[in-house]
C-alpha cells in the first residue's frame, strides 16, 4: 500500500518533500489533526471501539491523560472492580479526609484530572490497582502506510483531510490559486459526505 504522503501527492498533484510548501513535517501534522478530528466526530459508542487500557499501581498511581477523552475508571477493591466519580479538583482534600462524607473508598473510589494528570482516590496499590479507558489519539507520520487502533472504513479520511490543508497551505505560495480551487471544494465535499457515513 502507497505511504500516505503518497496518496497525497497523487490526489493534490503537490510534491512533498522536507523543504517543500507543505513540508513533511506539516503533513505528518496534518494526518495526526485528521485522526484525532475524526475519532472525536464519531460517536461514543464507536469511539470505545478505540479506547486504551491504562493500568495503575504503586509505582505508577496516576496517568498523564493529554487531553485523551476518559471513558472509564474504575479502582479494584479487592474483589471487584468498582467504577470511580469524577469530581473536581478543588474537592481532592474532601474525598481524600476518611471524616468527609464525600471520603473516597475502597468501595466508592473516585477521581480527578488537574493539570492533565488523573489522580484515582484512595491510591491504587499493586493489589488493588485502577483501571483508566481512554480515547486513543494516534500519531500519523507521513510515510506511515496504516494506522492502528483506528477505523479502517475512515483512513481515506485522514488522507482527504491532510490533502485539504495541504492545499491551503499551498496557496500561500501559489501564484495561480485558481488551479486548486475546484479540487479543494471537491476534497472538502467528500470529507462531509465520508464524516457522515461514519455515523
Amino acid at each position: 500500500m502507497a505511504t500516505f504522503e503518497a496518496q497525497v501527492e497523487s490526489i493534490t498533484s503537490i510534491a512533498i518533500d522536507g523543504s517543500s510548501v507543505p513540508t513533511q513535517t506539516q503533513l505528518t501534522q496534518y494526518l495526526t489533526d485528521g485522526a484525532k478530528e475524526i475519532l472525536n466526530y464519531l460517536p461514543r459508542s464507536k469511539q470505545s471501539l478505540f479506547t486504551t487500557s491504562n493500568d495503575l499501581n504503586s509505582s505508577s498511581s496516576s496517568l498523564t491523560v493529554l487531553g485523551s477523552e476518559i471513558f472509564s475508571v474504575t479502582r479494584d477493591d479487592g474483589t471487584i472492580n468498582q467504577p470511580c466519580r469524577v469530581v473536581s479538583p478543588a474537592l481532592q482534600g474532601r474525598i481524600r479526609d476518611a471524616d468527609d462524607m464525600m471520603a473516597a473508598t475502597t468501595t466508592d473510589p473516585a477521581y480527578y484530572v488537574t493539570n492533565n494528570i488523573l489522580v484515582v482516590v484512595p491510591s491504587p496499590t499493586n493489589a488493588q490497582n485502577a483501571h483508566v479507558q481512554t480515547l486513543n489519539y494516534p500519531a500519523v507520520a507521513f510515510g506511515d502506510t496504516a494506522i492502528a487502533k483506528f477505523p479502517d472504513d475512515a483512513e481515506y479520511l485522514v488522507v482527504i483531510y491532510a490533502c485539504i490543508k495541504a492545499i491551503e497551505s499551498a496557496f500561500t505560495s501559489e501564484e495561480d490559486v485558481e488551479l486548486y480551487t475546484p479540487i479543494l471544494a471537491q476534497l472538502r465535499s467528500d470529507y462531509e459526505k465520508g464524516l457522515q457515513g461514519l455515523l
